[in-house]
Parts: C-alpha cells; structure tokens; sequence
C-alpha cells in the first residue's frame, strides 16, 4: 500500500528535513571550533600538458565553525621515511555544515561546495594555530538521510599545510605569518636609511616614490637597524644597487648598498647553501664557455 502521507519524511517539502540539519548546525556551534576558511585564487590557467598547477594565491579568508573529529591523535602516515626523506603526513578530519559553508563562503560555481587544495586555518588549540589543506571532501557521510537530495554536512579529510612559495595575503596576522617565515629572502644592505622598516610591510621601488608606479616590489621578511641588513621575499622586480627602496606604511627609506642571496640567515644556518655554492665554485671553472662538456 502507499506510505502514509501524513508522515513522508522523505518528501522535501516537509520540515523533517530542515529539523535535521537545524540539529547539526546546532551541535557544530556548540562542540565545533572557529576557524577560518581560505579559498584558492590562480594567477593563471592550470597547464593540462605538464599537469601543473600554477602558483596558488590565498588573499581572503571566511570565518566559519567546524567540528573536529580526531581529538586524540593525528590519522594518516605521520612521520613518514621515504626515498626523499622525512615527511610530516599528519592528516585529520573536521565536519562543517553545509548550510554555514553556503552562507559564510563565496560558493565557486563550478564546484558548489568545498574545494580540494582550499586552506583552513584552526586557531591554537594546543597554543599553536595551523594551516591545512583539504585533500579530500566526503559528501555521502549522513547517506541520503530523510532523502535528502544535497548533504547536510561535509567530512574534510585535512592534511598540514607544506608552504611552496604560494601567496597568501589574507589580512589576518596569524596566517599571513606562514609566508613572511617561510618564503625564501634574499638578504641586502642598506645605506642612508631613514626612518624604521615593518616587518611584514611592502618596500618597493618606484620612480614617483609611488607604491602604485612601483616598478620592483617586496615583501619585507626581516629588518636588523644596527647592520642595515633587510630579509625581502616575494620579490617581483629587481631591486639593484643603488636604488632607493621605500616601506609602503612606515615610510622609512633608504638606498641599496649591496646584496648577497646566499647570506639569508635561517637559510645559511640551515641548509648550507653559501658553503656549498663557495666549494662548488673551487671546483667548477664558470669561465669556461661550458664548464659541464668538452664545447
């Protein structure tokens, strides 16, 4: 015989439905975490014959609840020894309701719903925030549940956040932090200065002491007043000596006296790079037209 019309909850237009993920949006504001969702911008197409993608931009970020599901221990390969290494696989996993994600975050619309390789960012829990990045979204965790037609909630399966030289300029201290201390910087020294740069500011170059017309651009990753000596990353441009740099909010200036890219010091201390390029140079006569073959 036909089901009972006056208790079809699998009929969209009843309020069984609504009740259900009124409940989880409920539960995910009481037991969840505010954390901060960061949507992926491209600077260009994605190279389909190299299978490549292009340098990821992160400039904005939504502030959204989530419910953490692993609260014991990272899942996933931890400490992982390969042929390259070790590599941090610490993976975990986070609800978010969909209602929240519609109506916090610009939906992309050739996605509709979270975006593999999109950030979040969960604040200190344990006194350090992290990043992640999404690697997988389940979208069949509640099983049509009252024969719903979208999900009521997304499973994020999240991994830590390897920082590759992608941008990320959201405004928010916390986050924009990952890249004033990861970039790469190039060391350089000043002469002349005036005034006190800010780390995390812009420097730039420009021949109307414009940051609009700036023709070289930076961001300043370090600043010691006693030497003179300024960590830059992010750098679009040239900045040669000689030029006079400017930051864009403190207004401090001054002229560049002498660079040196391998004197960078979390990378000398680190990874050797000024010892290895001073033996490789005591071994390999760059005079040579081709210092590798016999032409």
């Amino acid at each position: 015989m036909p089901t009972n019309h006056y208790f079809n909850n699998y009929n969209a237009k009843y309020t069984e439905q609504r009740l259900v993920e009124d409940l989880i949006v409920e539960s995910i504001k009481i037991m969840g975490v505010t954390c901060y969702y960061i949507p992926t911008t491209y600077n260009n197409p994605t190279d389909f014959i190299y299978g490549e993608d292009p340098l990821k931009k992160f400039t904005t970020a939504y502030p959204i609840e989530l419910y953490p599901k692993d609260v014991m221990d990272y899942k996933g390969d931890k400490d992982f020894f390969s042929k390259f290494g070790l590599e941090i696989r610490n993976h975990i996993t986070v609800v978010m309701s969909k209602r929240s994600f519609s109506q916090r975050v610009p939906v992309d619309p050739d996605y509709g719903r979270p975006k593999d390789g999109d950030l979040i960012y969960i604040p200190p829990l344990n006194g350090v925030g992290e990043l992640y990045e999404i690697k997988f979204v389940n979208q069949d965790m509640d099983m049509a549940m009252l024969g719903r037609r979208v999900p009521y909630f997304y499973e994020l399966e999240l991994e830590k956040f390897k920082y590759s030289h992608e941008t990320i300029d959201t405004g928010i201290p916390d986050i924009d932090i990952v890249q004033q201390k990861d970039a790469y910087a190039q060391r350089f020294t000043l002469t002349g200065v005036s005034g006190v740069f800010a780390i995390g500011e812009t420097i730039f170059i420009s021949p109307d002491i414009t940051l609009a017309n700036a023709t070289t651009t930076g961001i300043i990753a370090a600043y010691d007043s006693a030497t003179a000596n300024l960590d830059i990353n992010t750098i679009a441009g040239t900045f040669s000596v000689g030029n006079l740099a400017r930051g864009a909010t403190s207004n401090a200036r001054g002229t560049i006296a002498s660079t040196n890219i391998y004197e960078h010091a979390e990378y000398y201390a680190d990874y050797d790079n000024k010892i290895i390029n001073a033996e490789g140079t005591s071994i390999i006569d760059f005079s040579e037209t081709n210092p590798f073959g016999n032409i």
